[in-house]
């Protein structure tokens, strides 16, 4: 539950915030998959989004989990049905030798990996900004009590 601080604004509890980054990155992943036209016509990966949020109240323990149809992984990477992970390198330089498409035309489209990587950094500088600023307000808070005694 989000709670309201001295200055009145909403203060998100760290289960919020997780859950609030999590919708947002699906958000993004889904505008990715249509930039990409990952999934089409069906839209079937693009519906297949969940997300699920465990964690403790203080928020030592965050765990965040997003589903997916698993191929959308594969599209991600250029591999699938005929090529391995190691072989879309070496079909991408055979064809810019020869100067045509020869033998496989996947190539990745990064539309999960390079996302996760930077909402990651992202959520791990909302949580540091907002622990830094509970510490500060506890440490306030504990000088303010510490010097009416004295």
């Amino acid at each position: 539950m989000a709670n309201v601080n001295s200055s009145g604004k909403k203060v998100l509890s760290v289960l919020e915030t997780a859950d609030a980054w999590a919708h947002f990155t699906i958000k993004i992943w889904q505008e990715k998959l249509s930039k990409y036209k990952i999934g089409r016509p069906s839209g079937k990966l693009n519906n297949s989004f969940t997300k699920s949020i465990a964690g403790t109240a203080k928020g030592e323990n965050i765990v965040i989990r997003f589903q997916f149809l698993y191929y959308g992984k594969f599209v991600d990477m250029g591999v699938g049905k005929g090529t391995p992970l190691g072989g879309v390198k070496e079909n991408k330089t055979s064809r810019a030798l020869q100067g045509k498409m020869t033998g496989n035309r996947r190539f990745p489209k990064k539309w999960y990996s390079k996302t996760l990587f930077a909402e990651t950094a992202t959520l791990k500088e909302i949580l540091a900004r907002d622990f830094a600023h509970k510490g500060a307000l506890t440490i306030l808070e504990n000088i303010g009590d510490n010097s009416k005694r004295i």
